[in-house]
């Protein structure tokens, strides 16, 4: 079988990420890169020389070109509508970084336009897709903790201060801060563990990265439909968190724990927690569901799910108030 030949959009600190991904997998091969609009050229042309692939001149050089047949995005979110849009019309699967986008009319367009046209666009939720997510999944799903009480899924490190002066700094090119960012990975877990919250009411800062227009540290306080309650935070304000980082769910019989390990009662259940480690499930994941129809384990309906806690969240710290769904 020939392998998927896959062009990368952006050239930012993931794409080397997703990049490990691939050249782990026997079914596809990375051919080439284009940057981002005004991205940096020289960088581009030194990854592509480094990884003996080809620059291509823009986006739609590369999109267009036939040997290309599947694309992963990584781009700016704000340029991620039009490129999916445009490779969903050549036919042409997309894995798509999160947030995917956010805007909800232009997900449901995108949605609207994959559906018809039978081309997939998989969210790069890349954290589900550790062995040991999916292990806790399973536990949660057989019973074994009993009725779940409350969980939390929490994350603080600090970033490079590259990226807080970047797009990722303006409201206008990422369209939210912390949260919004790093934060999905935490909130789209939530989903996958416990999932769609009843009501919400959440808090926001922004304390050390001053610069940004959004804030660096957010916390949501989730209500769910069988009572449970759940922390969901996102801190880019120290990398003094080892004590709290991580996943945990609480029921009347037992615990787990996702930190360097899944944990079933202090139990050391599966080691597949590696960040580098979940792009290579990605990829495999994601090549999977083009070649033998493998359904994603996070679809587009997560990523609309993602973005409406996420907004209500800033509505919630915004008004003051509890949100409901």
């Amino acid at each position: 079988m020939a392998k998927l030949k896959i062009g990368f959009v952006g050239t930012g600190f993931i794409a080397p990420f997703h990049y490990g991904g691939f050249i782990k997998n026997d079914d596809a091969a990375v051919v080439g890169m284009c940057t981002h609009a005004n991205g940096n050229r020289e960088k581009l042309e030194k990854m592509c020389r480094e990884w003996n692939i080809k620059a291509y001149r823009g986006f739609d050089e590369m999109v267009e070109d036939p040997e290309i047949d599947a694309l992963e995005i990584g781009s700016i979110n704000s340029e991620h509508y039009i490129q999916i849009m445009k490779a969903i019309s050549l036919g042409k699967p997309v894995l798509a970084e999160k947030p995917v986008v956010t805007d909800f009319g232009q997900l449901d367009e995108i949605i609207r336009a994959s559906q018809e046209k039978g081309v997939l666009v998989f969210p790069a939720h890349n954290f589900v897709y550790r062995g040991a997510v999916q292990e806790a999944k399973k536990i949660l799903d057989s019973g074994k903790l009993g009725r779940v009480t409350y969980a939390s899924f929490i994350s603080t490190h600090t970033i490079a201060a590259d990226h807080a002066a970047g797009w990722r700094g303006k409201l206008s090119l990422g369209a939210g801060g912390a949260l919004m960012d790093s934060g999905h990975h935490q909130v789209y877990m939530s989903l996958y563990l416990m999932g769609m919250p009843q009501k919400l009411q959440a808090f926001k800062s922004n304390i050390i990265l001053n610069s940004m227009e959004g804030e660096d540290i957010a916390q949501i306080n989730a209500v769910y439909p069988h009572h449970a309650i759940a922390t969901i935070m996102q801190s880019w304000t120290s990398n003094f968190g080892d004590g709290i980082n991580g996943i945990k769910v609480i029921g009347e019989n037992g615990q787990i724990q996702v930190t360097d390990a899944l944990y079933l009662n202090g139990e050391k259940m599966n080691t597949d927690t590696t960040y580098a480690g979940s792009f290579i499930n990605l990829a495999r994941a994601f090549t999977d569901a083009i070649l033998h129809g493998k359904p994603p384990i996070s679809t587009l309906e997560d990523t609309r799910k993602t973005l409406k806690i996420i907004y209500a969240a800033y509505q919630s710290s915004d008004q003051d108030k509890v949100i409901q769904f």
